[in-house]
């Protein structure tokens, strides 16, 4: 675990130190926080399921924030250090192989996960200091279904994403083909599931079985992204 920390501090520390990841991080926290609120009067313009709407879009901008900032951090702590050919000496050093892709993985997938909390705080502040005139109100977050989605779906979420981003950049080169592929990657798995959004059916059984089937999903890349990371080949590939 030593090794693991080792890892998550190094990646923590550059990822501060990195103004244009500080920067996307409080960019898209702002967008993803005030647009349900921006975006209230035109919802609610002629709407009798105005509330429901609101509630269902600025949940999905919670979520979303953190799919945007693990697609553009995970590939980025890989890309950096292979642009910078720093990641050959990484692979050198005395760090096991799952602590360096363990590290990265966790640190991408924190980002992912804080940048959602941030933002559901924005939404409940621009909530009640914009656009609600009565008592404070929890929105989404007091009910179960809103809870378990803001707070479990979304770990779950960033850290499949984390898994997928760091593999996909270790294999190509370009940071924007990397997003892309990572955020099709979550499309991909998460149709079914939109699928089934589509006719509104948020009870807290099919929730919870969603949820699970994600967190399988995920729990199979993590395991296959350890096993599959191996310092020997990730050499003589950044050699080719």
């Amino acid at each position: 675990m030593r090794d693991l920390g080792t890892m998550v501090w190094k990646e923590w520390a550059e990822f501060v130190g990195n103004r244009r990841f500080v920067r996307v991080f409080a960019i898209a926290v702002l967008i993803m926080g005030l647009l349900p609120n921006l975006e209230r009067h035109n919802v609610a313009r002629g709407n009798p399921n105005a509330a429901a709407v609101l509630t269902l879009l600025s949940l999905g901008y919670a979520v979303f924030a953190a799919a945007i900032l693990v697609a553009q951090t995970a590939p980025d702590l890989v890309l950096r250090e292979r642009s910078g050919r720093t990641l050959e000496y990484l692979l050198a050093t005395r760090l096991p192989d799952w602590a360096i892709f363990g590290g990265k993985i966790t640190l991408a997938a924190a980002v992912g996960y804080v940048s959602s909390l941030v933002t559901v705080a924005v939404q409940l502040l621009a909530t009640n200091l914009i656009g609600h005139t009565g008592p404070w109100t929890w929105t989404y977050m007091a009910v179960p279904q809103g809870r378990l989605l803001a707070l479990l779906l979304t770990p779950v979420i960033a850290a499949y994403m984390a898994t997928v981003g760091t593999f996909v950049a270790l294999r190509v080169g370009d940071q924007r083909t990397a997003y892309l592929v990572t955020m099709l990657s979550l499309g991909l798995v998460a149709l079914p599931f939109l699928l089934r959004i589509v006719h509104l059916h948020f009870n807290m059984p099919w929730l919870w079985k969603a949820v699970g089937v994600m967190a399988l999903v995920t729990a199979a890349v993590v395991t296959a992204g350890f096993r599959l990371f191996r310092r020997e080949m990730l050499v003589l590939y950044l050699q080719e």
